[in-house]
């Protein structure tokens, strides 16, 4: 049974940084009755369990550490009205809006505000997403976010998970081994299938300098070892195989649009971001639904996701007053060179943009190709 509580005027899912950054935006806007809602146990997402610098850097101006930019975010909603709930759930989203949650303050309960705003982030492809053969034990396959979360939880790890090899060479690859030195665990290897590393290079020489050798052009094609333990993992380059003996295996980046609670609902789906398709106004195919930061194509910084989620709470403001329509227009041309947004909708008034200051360029670079 779905209990009927009072509904928010703007319902944000995700307290992340393009949720924060959102519902900070809106109150700055006037509006009032803002709730945001995150099934994890504390704000300011992925960013708070990495504690190394360059976060924020679009969006704040400064390279803070994870946990010092998700403080500065939730900083800018002291004194003000907006309402967070953590440990709570969105199952679904209908046309009205119509939300569905279930969470320790309300239950399993229907939520209809005049706005939604959908900042859920992203998750890291697992072994599963990958499809990798061979053992199946207890313990040692690992993601970076998982890693983060029980080193930042203090959570013990197996005494045996000396040696990890990673898969991945993005930035997220990188933090992993900051995180796995700070837990005592050396990493031996990064495994990229592309022909350079994904991060900085200087991030690539300082991984050689700590004697981690990179494999580039390269697939894990099977983990070994026993029910209980890795032992080594086997990697392919150009038709030759080898094994590189390890304790455990982290699966990095690979990054997926958290879109769960979206899959059967009548929000559309592009198929090559597996994120939301928007317009420039960050409006989804459903009439007063907005979305915003990686949950729409997963591959941005902390800093820009909040620049996004800024701007999803300035138009969502504007929907709200009644200065923009909450729905994407039928007019709405399919963008012919832009990824994110999808669409862009001409029928909206000018001026439109928020400033210079901080709009994001591939925005006003769309903008400029279309006009």
């Amino acid at each position: 049974m779905k209990a009927a509580i009072g509904n928010p005027r703007v319902l944000i899912v995700g307290a992340g940084p393009a949720g924060l950054a959102a519902a900070a935006e809106l109150a700055r806007s006037g509006v009032s009755d803002v709730l945001i809602i995150d099934r994890d146990d504390s704000p300011g997402g992925l960013p708070r369990f990495c504690h190394h610098p360059g976060f924020g850097l679009e969006y704040a101006r400064w390279p803070y550490s994870g946990p010092a930019f998700a403080k500065k975010m939730l900083g800018q909603l002291q004194d003000t009205p907006v309402r967070i709930s953590m440990g709570t759930t969105l199952l679904s989203i209908e046309n009205g809006p119509v939300c569905e949650v279930i969470g320790p303050e309300f239950g399993h309960a229907q939520l209809e505000p005049q706005v939604v705003i959908v900042a859920t982030g992203i998750r890291e492809a697992n072994r599963g997403n990958r499809v990798v053969p061979g053992v199946r034990p207890a313990q040692g396959i690992l993601t970076t976010g998982l890693l983060q979360q029980l080193v930042h939880r203090n959570v013990s790890l197996p005494s045996y998970l000396r040696r990890l090899v990673v898969v991945g060479t993005e930035h997220v690859s990188f933090s992993a081994i900051l995180t796995a030195r700070h837990a005592g665990i050396r990493v031996v290897a990064l495994i990229g299938a592309d022909e350079r590393v994904q991060s900085y290079s200087a991030a690539g020489w300082l991984a050689r300098a700590l004697g981690i050798n990179i494999h580039l052009r390269s697939e894990i094609v099977s983990i070994a070892g026993t029910s209980e333990r890795v032992e080594a993992v086997r990697v392919r380059k150009d038709r030759v195989t080898r094994d590189i003996a390890c304790d455990g295996v982290l699966f990095s980046a690979g990054w997926i649009p958290e879109t769960v609670a979206l899959a059967n609902g009548p929000m559309l789906i592009d198929a090559m971001t597996k994120g939301p398709i928007v317009d420039q106004a960050m409006r989804t195919s459903i009439p007063g639904v907005f979305a915003a930061g990686n949950v729409l194509r997963g591959v941005e910084t902390s800093g820009f996701a909040a620049l996004e989620g800024k701007r999803a709470g300035a138009m969502a403001a504007m929907a709200v007053a009644g200065k923009i329509p909450s729905g994407q227009a039928r007019e709405t041309r399919k963008m012919a060179q832009s990824r994110v947004p999808q669409h862009w909708d001409h029928s909206l008034p000018e001026p439109l943009e928020l400033s210079d200051r901080w709009r994001p360029a591939r925005f006003r670079d769309a903008y400029e190709r279309q006009t």
